[in-house]
């Protein structure tokens, strides 16, 4: 509401934009499927997504799918080790790990693997849990009961996979806040890399982590996955993760950053992360449709 009443005071004219409140069957559907809507931009999740796209392709509406994302943070040996502890950890579990864009596997490079675990799980022991409206939370509880037990499900998949689970791994209830969904975040390590909870989205604060030994099992490993929006890379050699940004089937990769946005440039992913791009000039290009006009003049 806040935002429509925005909108209200630049002064767009009334109808330009509009707000429908509801869900998928009851707002959701109509809108995708009906006749008058020419376009159609979603964000969430892929098998909703699948659905979108389903009701607006036999009407040939141009879509615009933003999906999940099962995101890695490559971290090499030559990094920085203190700042991508601190990147590593902020890319992981930023809003409860409830962002597309979440490195939820971290891949560490083997030289320096027991090191950099022992400073991430310090790491990530280290933030603060509670109030949201408090500036010095790190977390906050995740979106409704259900997702919290979607989460919690899958950290015991996890365990029956042969998983350790290094921290976390069970709901994280403050008294002061104890009928909330409040879970804390979770490393687990000695997962294969093509286990269902180190390939599948789980949209939470859990993140696995795995060793490689070179830039190709790095890159093999970021790739086992269908989901292709983003991911991160961090190194001294500028060059080198350059190379292995490029290798990596994704729509979106920082090298020793992330979330570093600019709204210019194109925002999107690959496989089953979405179709098309937005941003900048994508945006426009998709919002709006090129009209070729020739006038033979005698």
């Amino acid at each position: 509401n806040l935002l429509m009443e925005t909108i209200h005071e630049v002064g767009l004219p009334s109808g330009v934009v509009n707000l429908v409140h509801g869900d998928g069957v009851g707002a959701g559907a109509p809108l995708t499927s009906h006749p008058d809507v020419d376009l159609v931009s979603f964000t969430g999740g892929t098998a909703t997504g699948a659905k979108v796209a389903a009701a607006a392709s036999p009407q040939f509406k141009k879509l615009s799918l933003e999906l999940g994302g099962k995101n890695a943070s490559i971290v090499f040996a030559d990094c920085d080790l203190e700042k991508t502890v601190e990147g590593v950890t902020r890319a992981a579990f930023l809003n409860q790990g409830q962002v597309c864009l979440c490195g939820s596997r971290v891949l560490i490079e083997d030289s320096i693997y027991d090191e950099f675990v022992e400073r991430f799980v310090d790491s990530v022991e280290s933030m603060k849990i509670g109030d949201p409206s408090d500036e010095s939370t790190k977390l906050g509880a995740l979106i409704s009961a259900e997702h919290l037990q979607k989460v919690e499900g899958y950290v015991s998949i996890a365990r029956e996979e042969g998983g350790e689970v290094l921290t976390g791994g069970s709901p994280c209830l403050p008294k002061e806040f104890e009928n909330g969904n409040w879970m804390a975040p979770t490393v687990i390590g000695g997962l294969p890399v093509d286990s269902r909870c180190s390939t599948e989205e789980i949209f939470g604060p859990v993140v696995t982590i795995h060793r490689f030994e070179n830039e190709q099992e790095a890159v093999d490993i970021a790739n086992n996955t269908r989901y292709g929006l983003a991911g991160s890379v961090w190194t001294s050699d500028l060059e080198k993760g350059r190379r292995v940004a490029e290798g990596i089937d994704t729509g979106m990769v920082w090298v020793n950053t992330w979330l570093h946005r600019d709204l210019r440039v194109p925002f999107g992913g690959v496989k089953d992360s979405g179709v098309g791009r937005e941003g900048g000039r994508w945006s426009l290009g998709f919002f709006s449709e090129p009209l070729n006009i020739c006038l033979k003049q005698d």
